[in-house]
């Protein structure tokens, strides 16, 4: 009889915890949009950042005149914790996206519409704009702009240490550039054909000497490309 009455309970129970769960929102997390036809790299993409760092990328290459992949591209990342941080300090502070922050100038060349959305159990807001003269607005459009070029980077690279290794070394200087101006993002994010470019004993090495450049950048310690031992 007890054990009847512990496997009715069971059964009981069961589907109330499954109910729980599926209602139970999702970690609250910031999104940023960017679409424009005339853009370059990406016509279109969205980078979501979760309130633990987990970060998806979406987006669409613009057609490149010398060709190369141009398919639609995702990426799963961890976000630095630092980064993470920012966002959804930032995104606090503008009350989660809830006001209108585009300048409205008739003036300001187009570059884009960008949105920057907000979801959590508690809050949910999202404003689009094509340039906004709030210095935090510009400093989460910075940071992801800069996302978004890093792995447009890691693509080709990738791309090019298939199929052109010789025209790899154009693309590190350029993103090296880049790096030393501030205009990239989560070097983290395409650390892996960084590792694999730094370690090729058969690439020039003035390419492995500027992917080594940039895996400091990475995590702030040296890197040394490591050399297969010859039979």
């Amino acid at each position: 009889m007890r054990l009847c009455l512990a496997l009715a309970t069971v059964l009981l129970v069961l589907p109330l915890a499954a109910q729980q769960a599926a209602e139970s929102p999702a970690q609250p997390s910031v999104t940023f949009h960017f679409e424009w036809t005339e853009g370059i790299p990406w016509q279109a993409y969205s980078i979501t950042v979760q309130a633990d760092g987990k970060t998806h990328f979406q987006g669409t290459p613009a057609p490149e005149q010398q060709g190369g992949d141009t398919d639609p591209f995702q990426q799963d990342f961890t976000l630095s914790e630092a980064n993470r941080q920012m966002v959804f300090d930032l995104a606090k502070r503008l009350n989660y996206f809830s006001g209108d922050y585009d300048s409205h100038l008739k003036k300001i060349a187009l570059t884009g519409r960008k949105t920057l959305e907000y979801k959590s159990a508690q809050a949910q807001g999202t404003t689009t704009y094509n340039y906004s003269p709030n210095t935090d607005v510009q400093q989460l459009t910075h940071l992801f702009q800069g996302i978004a070029t890093t792995l447009d980077y890691g693509r080709k690279l990738a791309f090019q240490y298939r199929f052109d290794k010789l025209g790899m070394d154009q693309r590190l200087k350029e993103l090296v550039g880049l790096q030393a101006d501030h205009n990239v993002e989560e070097l983290g994010a395409i650390e892996p054909i960084l590792r694999k470019i730094a370690n090729d004993p058969n690439l020039m090495h003035i390419s492995r000497q500027s992917a080594q450049q940039l895996l400091k950048a990475t995590n702030g310690s040296a890197v040394t490309a490591q050399t297969p031992a010859q039979p």
